[in-house]
């Protein structure tokens, strides 16, 4: 698994929560912004070769997790799952 995956499926979540109406209601997030802010941090952690950082990630991409939620609820569940497939061994 290298960091760069990851920053790259943060970047790929990122283009899609700056497009369009998204729903948090389920999540530990008020507003979509701040999402947007935590992946940025975390982008740059992970590009920092931060260990903390990629589990924090996976932890908000597991099933059931802020992102699957937010998917789900906004809409873009079916985006969620191709990207989940695309990024699956560094999601393990």
């Amino acid at each position: 698994m290298t960091p760069d995956r990851l920053a790259d499926l943060v970047g790929d979540l990122l283009s899609i929560l700056r497009t369009g109406l998204h729903d948090v209601t389920w999540s530990r997030y008020r507003a979509v912004e701040e999402v947007i802010s935590d992946l940025e941090h975390l982008r740059e952690r992970i590009d920092e070769g931060d260990p903390p950082a990629r589990r924090e990630l996976k932890l908000l991409c597991a099933p059931t997790g802020v992102i699957d939620e937010i998917a789900i609820s906004s809409g873009w569940a079916e985006t969620w799952t191709k990207l989940v497939g695309k990024y699956r061994s560094e999601l393990r």
